[in-house]
């Protein structure tokens, strides 16, 4: 009898797991939230030290050397015990101090966590959470409040399909999201609780709980502070997808190894993420555990890295050492500086793109071929992962469009075959003709343009007919834009920019063969061995009166 009744369980189990799974494979992922323009920035990560000088240390070693930092995630443990969102004053000895000095350096600042509560912990000063009687006491937590053993000791996880234990969660929340936080590091707990749970809603797969978890802290962060994000999982080899398309505005898929293989196995999951849909994946560089990048993988995660949503750079496979760029030489460093500085530049674009992918769907990460490890950064941009030591590139360049090599200006036919050994300085990328790149510039480090860019709204274009493109340029730090029309009809010599509000604008055109005058610009200058031409405009004077009137006549 007992066997009978075992059996039927084990086959009720089976079936609600299939059940989930065709339910998760016939529902449709909807679009992307907008990615708030700060979060495409740099972010530094320290889990090694955990202690405020660790995490200050980090950063002022990116900031001294001139490369860009936009924020720090303190991970585990900075806490006395997981969750309870009490500082560990041991670690941290002053928080608030902490979180106003990185203000003040304008880095924000992220916190880590998962949705368990612990009796047990591994690596904090303290074994049980002082809100772990009252979780059990309530019913709070998934499989009746029963204990059971995770990666970071042993607890219950919040059950997040409970509105009563989901509000509890964000008042423990509400004691460390001050001014200066801008959102959480949202780990994985749940794949450790077993492949069927018992919720407040019935049991269900572990799969199907899990966007409970993921949505419930992207809508208390976004409710309390629309400019914050959760970092979270989309897909991961770790368990698959975990976080709603819909809900997650920074994808990160979680925990690889520093090598090749760590590099290699990476690539295919952001790339299976923006197959989902997931607005933004960013790139773990250099891995988080297990094996170490030596020089050369450290330098090509980092490329590959930058042209994806974000660089997250730091783990506890050396991140006092391997993960720091100067720590493998001068020349590390100048490219990892190079690689921020391009994808600090190129995060009005990344987040135009996103924007689109929000209001019609899609990724950042487009036409990615997992066998070549080739993606298209949006519309215009083309990128081929490195991932030997041999420096050697075969690939074949998209089938459609003219494709452009960013670095010497090199034009290649639709789908051309590209074999070529990249230096470590260099990796591939090409620019569509026709492209419209609305950049960030603020200094010369690239080349893309020079420190009197700074401040204004700076649009790159190679010309290819006529091209026009609604871009969506951000209004600050947030995920607040403006729409704003480029068209250029390469014949006639027309450029047209239809904005709303006043503004200034640097517009670089490029493989321009010659030019002799430009109308209604307050300058512009062209470089005939570049063959560019850069023209400066102050948007009062086309935008409100002569919105409509031609820019310049070229």
């Amino acid at each position: 009898m007992h066997n009978n009744i075992e059996k039927q369980n084990n086959m009720k189990k089976i079936l609600l797991l299939a059940i989930s799974i065709l339910i998760g494979v016939s529902i449709k992922a909807q679009n992307p939230p907008i990615t708030p323009a700060w979060a495409f920035e740099h972010i530094a990560w320290e889990d090694s030290i955990n202690t405020t000088e660790g995490a200050k240390a980090l950063v002022e070693g990116y900031l001294q050397r001139e490369i860009p930092v936009g924020a720090v995630i303190i991970d585990s443990p900075w806490s006395t015990t997981y969750n309870d969102f009490n500082w560990d004053t041991q670690r941290y000895s002053d928080p608030k101090e902490m979180i106003n000095y990185f203000k003040s350096k304008d880095v924000k600042v992220l916190l880590w966590l998962t949705g368990a509560v612990n009796i047990k912990c591994k690596d904090t000063h303290f074994q049980k959470s002082d809100t772990y009687d009252e979780v059990v006491s309530k019913g709070y937590g998934i499989n009746k409040s029963e204990p059971h053993t995770w990666w970071k000791g042993e607890g219950v996880h919040i059950d997040f399909t409970n509105k009563e234990a989901v509000d509890w969660w964000y008042k423990q929340l509400d004691k460390v999201f001050i001014d200066g936080v801008y959102g959480w590091k949202v780990d994985q707990g749940e794949f450790w609780f077993g492949d069927i749970l018992d919720t407040s809603i019935g049991q269900m797969s572990n799969e199907l709980f899990r966007p409970y978890y993921y949505d419930a802290m992207y809508d208390y962060t976004v409710k309390k502070n629309p400019q914050g994000i959760i970092i979270a999982r989309p897909y991961s080899h770790q368990g698959g997808y975990a976080a709603s398309v819909e809900k997650m505005n920074m994808g990160w898929c979680g925990d690889f190894s520093g090598d090749w293989k760590g590099l290699k196995l990476q690539i295919q999951n952001i790339y299976q993420s923006a197959k989902r849909g997931y607005g933004s994946p960013g790139c773990e560089v250099a891995g988080f555990f297990m094996k170490r990048s030596n020089k050369e993988q450290f330098v090509r995660y980092a490329q590959f890295g930058c042209m994806t949503a974000c660089m997250i750079n730091g783990g506890e496979n050396g991140a006092f050492s391997n993960h720091l760029p100067w720590w493998h030489g001068k020349d590390v460093e100048d490219i990892y500086r190079y690689c921020v500085v391009l994808h600090n530049e190129l995060i009005p674009y990344l987040f135009s793109t996103v924007v689109d992918a929000h209001l019609y769907g899609g990724s950042l990460i487009k036409n990615a071929s997992y066998e070549e490890e080739s993606h298209q950064v949006g519309d215009y941009l083309f990128t081929k992962a490195i991932t030997s030591d041999d420096n050697h590139a075969s690939f074949h360049l998209p089938s459609e469009g003219e494709w452009i090599n960013f670095y010497d200006g090199k034009k290649y036919a639709p789908g051309s075959l590209i074999e070529e050994v990249y230096p470590l300085e260099r990796f591939p990328l090409f620019v569509k003709a026709g492209a419209i790149l609305p950049l960030n510039v603020t200094n010369g480090l690239t080349g893309l343009g020079d420190a009197s860019m700074a401040g204004r709204r700076t649009v790159m274009i190679y010309p290819n007919g006529v091209t026009t493109r609604l871009l969506h340029l951000p209004c600050g730090d947030g995920i607040e834009y403006e729409d704003c029309l480029v068209t250029y009809d390469e014949q006639k010599g027309k450029l047209q920019v239809h904005s709303i509000t006043s503004q200034k604008y640097t517009l670089i055109l490029k493989n321009m063969p010659s030019v002799k005058k430009v109308k209604n610009s307050v300058s512009w200058k062209y470089d005939a061995a570049k063959q560019e031409l850069r023209i400066d405009a102050e948007a009062v004077s086309y935008t409100h009166l002569r919105a409509h009137e031609t820019l310049s006549d070229l």
